[in-house]
């Protein structure tokens, strides 16, 4: 397939990866385009008022492309898997990329950091060992995500089901994963404090930002060709689906199927979110395609012919490419 040959070559990966996120970021970066935008679910609401509008794409950037990073380490790390390992880094930056209301820094840059070092965490425990250590950290880099962005406080339920395909969860587990979940809370009650004198509101402003008045369910505002690019990768992640029920997981083993269980609970949370609470929850689209970027390399690990691998890629890239000129 394309440039199956640098393989594991991370730096190459990256730098590919970099040019590719700068030429779907070229009319941010050339014409100012999205250059700010309003955090509305965090409890840092007032954040980027410090942020000089400079520095806003280049951290957007940096950001984007180490969570990139942390989807080929996790996959390197913990999946048997092998094959196609530099698609990871790509598939995340065309499908980011593709979405050009996810350009401008905003909450979920930070919460998607946060939730892909927790998984990282979670994928270590080992139901052999005790090790309390990571169960706390885990859920503490998910309680940090909820700070950042208040719609991640919902993927505890997926977090809880995924830490009991690792270990045999027992009570102890839930007090410290919820210990670990609120220290982040705990901390900015206190920073709140001092600072403003409103110990309460990093509890109320999440509780406001994730229990909206009235279920309105209305679409999430994009473009028909971001629409375009949205249902083929579906279409793309369903034809993985498939293939993945006809091979039965055969020659992977019990850990990789677990991880693989995991990505595909935590998208389907998070597509729940996405639905019921839009169109509010469209940056969760971002945090979406961190389980299909990982579904998707598996996709194209399955296809043994090259020209349907590349031909299926090409097709992807110039969808995003098109949803962004067209946006």
């Amino acid at each position: 397939m394309i440039l199956d040959n640098i393989r594991r070559k991370v730096a190459r990966i990256m730098l590919i990866a970099l040019a590719v996120l700068l030429c779907l970021y070229f009319r941010d970066l050339f014409f100012g385009y999205a250059d700010r935008t309003e955090w509305k679910m965090s409890v840092f609401d007032g954040l980027p008022d410090f942020v000089p509008d400079e520095l806003f794409l280049p951290v957007s950037i940096i950001l984007s492309l180490t969570a990139g990073f942390l989807i080929y380490k996790i996959n390197f790390e913990h999946l048997s898997i092998t094959g196609r390992e530099h698609l990871l880094v790509w598939l995340w930056v065309i499908q980011f990329g593709g979405i050009s209301f996810l350009h401008p820094l905003s909450e979920v840059h930070f919460a998607t950091v946060c939730i892909l070092m927790s998984y990282d965490i979670l994928f270590r425990i080992n139901t052999k060992i005790t090790d309390y250590s990571a169960v706390f950290l885990s859920a503490m880099y998910l309680g940090l995500a909820s700070l950042f962005y208040g719609f991640a406080v919902y993927l505890f339920v997926p977090y809880m089901i995924s830490l009991y395909r690792f270990k045999w969860a027992g009570f102890r587990d839930w007090i410290i994963s919820i210990a670990g979940f609120l220290t982040p809370f705990y901390f900015a009650v206190f920073a709140f404090h001092f600072s403003t004198g409103d110990w309460s509101y990093p509890i109320t402003a999440t509780i406001d930002n994730v229990v909206p008045d009235v279920l309105t369910l209305k679409p999430v505002d994009m473009s028909v060709w971001q629409y375009v690019f949205c249902i083929f990768v579906s279409i793309l992640i369903v034809a993985e689906t498939v293939m993945s029920v006809k091979s039965a997981n055969r020659g992977i083993n019990r850990k990789t199927i677990s991880c693989l269980r995991s990505f595909s609970s935590l998208m389907f949370f998070s597509v729940l979110i996405f639905l019921l609470f839009a169109p509010d929850s469209r940056l969760m689209l971002q945090i979406i395609f961190i389980p299909t970027t990982v579904l998707l390399r598996m996709l194209f690990v399955k296809i043994n012919r090259n020209i349907v691998a590349n031909s299926l890629f090409v097709a992807l890239t110039a969808i995003s490419v098109i949803a962004i000129l067209l946006c």
